[in-house]
């Protein structure tokens, strides 16, 4: 049924359970399993000074990959041992949607599982979600685990 499922993780509790559920459908459908993490480093303010702008910016982009490399790691090491063989990670950098799009448009893939934060009503139109976007803008099929 699905060839290419495609998970994404931010570390948090919910993509974990979004994790547990990709992994799943892949092991049952001898599926391929994408692993993406996106590192977005949030714009400072433009009056810093230049230098420091920069000097932060290299910081928070190397943590962020940090991060995201021991996110995708622990991710892997749990898909291997649930038996799963076909596995790739991605680190995307920017916001996370647009991230997920570009990675979407060159490769293709049959689902995507996101984690959801279970917002509602004016929180969720306020902030919106990285679930909700995906589930409006992929070109796939978008399984949302609470």
């Amino acid at each position: 049924m699905f060839n290419k499922i495609m998970v994404a993780l931010d570390g948090s509790e919910h993509a974990a359970q979004a994790m547990e559920m990709g992994i799943g459908l892949a092991s049952r459908c001898d599926a391929g399993l994408i692993l993406f993490h996106a590192v977005h480093v949030h714009p400072f303010r433009s009056d810093y000074d230049l230098m420091v702008v920069r000097s932060a910016r290299e910081v928070f982009e190397r943590i962020g990959r940090e991060q995201a490399d021991a996110i995708l790691a622990e991710a892997e090491h749990v898909a291997r041992q649930a038996g799963v063989s076909s596995i790739s990670r991605v680190v995307g950098e920017g916001d996370p949607v647009k991230a997920m799009l570009k990675i979407l448009a060159d490769v293709p893939v049959d689902l995507v599982v996101v984690g959801t934060r279970g917002l509602s009503g004016l929180q969720e139109i306020a902030l919106g979600s990285v679930a909700h976007k995906m589930s409006v803008a992929a070109p796939c099929p978008v399984l949302i685990v609470k």
